[in-house]
């Protein structure tokens, strides 16, 4: 949109004030810290884990960020949300599996809500704007003891800049392209810690019933022509989740589902938008 309102200039602050400003959206019992440059939130509260359960790490600038399959994950200092949240869990990896979804549609609930923002998702957790990619969720378990593992979820949000196409061979955008206000960082932090926090409270029934219910809707590959190396096909029609959170696809009339793996629109993601 081209008619804004002046930003409020939030990535001036130092982090005490910021985590000052965020401490009271905190739910009960959790933790922040906020600082200003890191090599990768996920990477450091992968590393204190056992002693970071209801822990959230913002990151006015990452060094060293990672995407999902490694991919570098741009992190300058522009006030984009460079956020992870660590959390200990029982459940076995299969019920883990589909939290990086149940994460996903809770956010982009809460976006929608806060501030009209209405994100589609790239199978399995890439928020995208009207055809371009806006930010991404990498969700890590590291094993602890008595059968537990603590579930390290990062959050990129593209705020007031993204990469160009160049760099990351896809059409970006931020969430200040779409709204007649900008946003700040803390107002973003503070709508996806409390998404964060609500999806990883969730039973697997209601990730199932959320899924069923809220991804349809925002299901950006639905119905897309889609490009699935991994099962030795060239081109097929994305059909939405199967029960149990995979990407099913069609091939020739037949449906495969994709439990992991890299999903692309081949041609359709490298032209420009």
């Amino acid at each position: 949109m081209n008619s804004k309102l002046p930003m409020t200039v939030v990535h001036s602050e130092d982090s005490e004030a910021l985590q000052h400003r965020l401490s009271s959206a905190l739910a009960l019992g959790a933790r922040l810290n906020v600082v200003e440059r890191i090599s990768s939130t996920n990477a450091v509260l992968k590393e204190s884990a056992a002693d970071s359960h209801e822990c959230f790490l913002l990151a006015r600038e990452q060094t060293a960020g990672v995407g999902r399959r490694g991919g570098i994950w741009q992190s300058p200092p522009s006030g984009n949300l460079y956020l992870s949240y660590c959390v200990h869990s029982d459940q076995p990896i299969d019920v883990l599996s589909r939290w990086p979804l149940g994460v996903a549609v809770t956010l982009a609930e809460h976006l929608h809500k806060a501030f009209g923002i209405d994100c589609q998702i790239k199978w399995p957790n890439d928020l995208y704007l009207q055809g371009q990619k806006c930010g991404g969720i990498l969700l890590e378990t590291v094993h602890l003891s008595a059968g537990k593992c603590a579930v390290v979820v990062g959050v990129g949000i593209n705020i007031v800049s993204y990469p160009s196409f160049e760099a990351l061979q896809r059409p970006a955008t931020c969430l200040n392209d779409h709204v007649e206000t900008d946003l700040d960082l803390a107002s973003v932090a503070e709508v996806t810690m409390a998404a964060l926090s609500e999806a990883c409270r969730l039973s697997d029934a209601e990730v199932k019933t959320l899924l069923s219910i809220a991804w349809p809707p925002r299901d950006f590959l639905n119905g897309k022509k889609v490009y699935l190396e991994a099962l030795g096909a060239d081109f097929g029609i994305a059909r939405g989740l199967s029960p149990e959170g995979g990407l099913q696809i069609e091939f020739s009339g037949k449906l495969e589902t994709l439990y992991s793996g890299e999903v692309s629109l081949g041609h359709v993601e490298s032209e420009r938008a």
